[in-house]
């Protein structure tokens, strides 16, 4: 076992419960502009923000604890890839039903082949859309959510060389280096969009080398536990305004990362007493995955649906799918484990 063990923390904290905030902030977000009522007071990028915060502190902790390679790729692929996939092919499987072509030319479209082949390999950018359906709603995406998922890939794929990195080179340094790098990745796409009007940067600004502060500042954290718990009062103090005002300025965004990530750490390990421990089943992951064709199914059955219906149908509907997803899966993967 690695050194870097020794700041594995493996305290009660409240993450589950601000994965569920997070997902239905992102769920009344796109409810709200999937249905044409852009009313929501907060833009959903900061809700995958605290997802990736999350993900980040939780990921590289379980790792450093037992940094072996095999168990930890299993343990993604086991997490990530059958619900994921899952989803991909409902959303295929919904599209058969809802799209205005004929059920033979929707087949043998080649835009419905490469919706599947594009999303299974976690490149949605690519083919979001499926032939004839949603063509009627706002936005004509199957499933807006899932960019996010080569993301969050990407992330799992640094974790062992980042590890490796900092075993070679210090904790800190590369830690540091990997956020300011991304910032700059961050401020420099940005400044060229702004200049160029090019669509292509606003792609690029999106993408996983931007995103990167978002995992690591987390981390940070982590290896300077001591030092954050000491000073966490004046930390807070100064991080929570900051945070507020986030999009009132882009330098004052660009230090989100570290302000996103000691609020979320303060709470999730201040507020123990809220952490899911009592047989719950954690179905944010399925939820969130889930939300946005549920959404467009309802909108597409029903134009005119008001958006409190919307909400609270399609809330209670993605829960009791989330849940039977999740079940199904754990079943299938116990069934094959046993199998094989």
């Amino acid at each position: 076992m690695g050194q870097l063990s020794r700041y594995h923390v493996s305290a009660p904290n409240s993450f589950a419960l601000l994965r569920y905030l997070f997902a239905f902030c992102i769920f009344c977000n796109h409810a709200c502009i999937a249905s044409g009522n852009d009313i929501f007071l907060c833009e959903s990028s900061v809700f995958v923000w605290g997802f990736f915060v999350i993900s980040g502190l939780l990921t590289f902790n379980s790792y450093i604890k037992t940094p072996d390679l095999k168990s930890f790729v299993a343990k993604r692929i086991r997490r990530i890839l059958p619900a994921y996939l899952a989803v991909v092919l409902m959303g295929f499987i919904a599209g058969m039903f809802l799209t205005s072509l004929p059920f033979s030319e929707f087949l043998h479209n080649a835009q419905t082949w490469k919706y599947l082949g594009a999303n299974a390999v976690f490149l949605n950018y690519l083919q979001p859309t499926l032939p004839g359906v949603f063509e009627g709603n706002v936005l004509p995406f199957v499933n807006a959510s899932l960019w996010t998922m080569k993301v969050e890939i990407m992330f799992y794929v640094s974790v062992p060389i980042v590890y490796w990195l900092i075993n070679r080179y210090g904790r800190n340094k590369v830690i540091i280096s990997i956020i300011l790098l991304s910032i700059l990745y961050d401020v420099l796409t940005a400044e060229l969009y702004n200049c160029t009007g090019n669509p292509v940067y606003a792609k690029l600004n999106h993408q996983v080398f931007g995103m990167f502060a978002y995992f690591y500042a987390p981390v940070l954290l982590l290896f300077n536990k001591e030092k954050i718990r000491k000073h966490i009062v004046s930390l807070l103090v100064l991080s929570i305004p900051l945070l507020l005002f986030a999009y009132s300025n882009e330098w004052v965004k660009r230090l989100s990362p570290f302000t996103l990530s000691i609020v979320l750490v303060a709470f999730a390990y201040g507020v123990r007493k809220l952490h899911f421990s009592y047989g719950w089943k954690d179905v944010s992951y399925e939820f969130y995955l889930l939300h946005f064709p549920v959404l467009q199914v309802f909108l597409a059955i029903n134009p005119g649906i008001s958006l409190p219906v919307l909400l609270v149908m399609s809330l209670t509907f993605t829960l009791v799918l989330a849940m039977a997803l999740n079940k199904v899966l754990a079943i299938w993967i116990s069934w094959k484990s046993v199998v094989f």
